[in-house]
């Protein structure tokens, strides 16, 4: 299992992120500080974001999956969502080794796992447009 997320696309420095050393960072949060009911610890994806840099002109984040799905979230729920890091105490597995949710909490019941690349794109036209 590969246990760094990477940060690539539209983006002036790719970053490498690794969630496995996050327990010992003073920015995480206790999940339920978001999330009522959810457990562990969490850290914004925003600062991580910002950090690589994206082009003014992003518009969408792909969340690449080790699956080989593929989940797409504007740059706007991007710079909101929490990252889990931590279950139990332990490390996210196996469908680590983060869970994204999104701010809202629309997917706190299904967080997006398995991560293994955000990928920061421009789209011209809304991704959802068939022409």
């Amino acid at each position: 299992m590969n246990d760094v997320i990477l940060i690539t696309g539209a983006v002036t420095y790719q970053i490498n992120l690794d969630p496995t050393v996050w327990i010992f960072d003073d920015r995480k949060r206790e999940m339920s500080q978001w999330f009522p009911g959810v457990e562990g610890w969490g850290m914004q994806l925003g600062p991580f974001l910002e950090n690589a840099q994206p082009d003014p002109k992003a518009t969408h984040v792909i969340c690449h999956q080790s699956t080989g799905n593929k989940v797409t979230i504007s740059m706007d729920q991007a710079r909101s969502a929490i990252l889990r890091f931590s279950r139990d105490g332990k490390p996210i597995r196996p469908d680590g080794p983060a869970l994204l949710y999104l701010a809202d909490g629309s997917n706190v019941d299904q967080p997006i796992g398995y991560l293994t690349r955000l990928e920061v794109i421009c789209a011209e036209k809304p991704l959802d447009d068939p022409k």
